[in-house]
This record gives C-alpha cells, sequence and structure tokens, in this order.
C-alpha cells in the first residue's frame, strides 16, 4: 500500500485531474438533464400557446363573420327608408285615406283608428282643403 509520502508529485496531479474530471462529468450530466427538463417544459408551454392561439384565431373568425353580417345588416338598413312607428304608419295611412276622399267609417274598418280619431282627422282634412 501506498503512504501519501511515497506518493509523487505526478500520481498527485493524476489523482487530482482524475477527480476534477469525474466532477466535470457529474456536471455536465446534471446541466444535461436541467436543460432536457427545461426544453421538455418549453416545447409543453409551446404547445400551450399552439393551442390557445388556434383557439383565439378560430373565436376571431367567428367573431368577424358575425360582425359582417352585422355589418351588411346596417347597411341595408340604411338603403331603407326610416320606418315610423307602427301608431305613426297608421295615421299616415288614414291621412292618405282621407285625402283621397275616405270617410271616418272607413278609417276605423281599414286602419282600425277609434270613431273619434277618424273623425278628428276627416274634420281636420276638411278644414284644411276649405
Amino acid at each position: 500500500m501506498l503512504s501519501l509520502s511515497s506518493i509523487s508529485m505526478v500520481q498527485w496531479l493524476l489523482i487530482s485531474n482524475s477527480l476534477l474530471l469525474a466532477v466535470f462529468v457529474v456536471g455536465f450530466v446534471l446541466i444535461r438533464n436541467q436543460h432536457k427538463q427545461d426544453l421538455e417544459h418549453s416545447h409543453n408551454q409551446l404547445q400551450k400557446l399552439r393551442f390557445d392561439l388556434d383557439a383565439m384565431s378560430k373565436s376571431t373568425v367567428g367573431i368577424g363573420r358575425v360582425i359582417k353580417k352585422l355589418e351588411h345588416r346596417v347597411a341595408s338598413n340604411e338603403r331603407k327608408p326610416a320606418l315610423a312607428t307602427s301608431d305613426e304608419a297608421l295615421y299616415q295611412q288614414a291621412q292618405r285615406l282621407v285625402g283621397m276622399g275616405a270617410t271616418a267609417d272607413d278609417l276605423v274598418s281599414s286602419c282600425g283608428v277609434a270613431r273619434a280619431e277618424a273623425e278628428l282627422l276627416v274634420s281636420m282634412s276638411r278644414q284644411t282643403t276649405h
């Protein structure tokens, strides 16, 4: 057996270099394993982001379609004349009929206005024409 005093300087260098090499190998293996875990984690995160991006893209396309439909509806409504409320339209029709010579009875039966209103419309029309 060798005693510590009988080991030459070359042997000390070989032992220390071997220990240093072993430390580097262990460190390299540990770093490689950590890198592998980090890479796997990054890959999983990338997959999740791709899934989220795909879902967002699909929903954006759906929202885009809805917006296009709404824009089309708005554009077609803008081309149409503004519609009066049902009461206003009813009274406009009654006024046209009175202008064409309709009686209060005609207005009640065709427009569904109350008798008093029909008579008032007919009366007002006679006053403006005379």
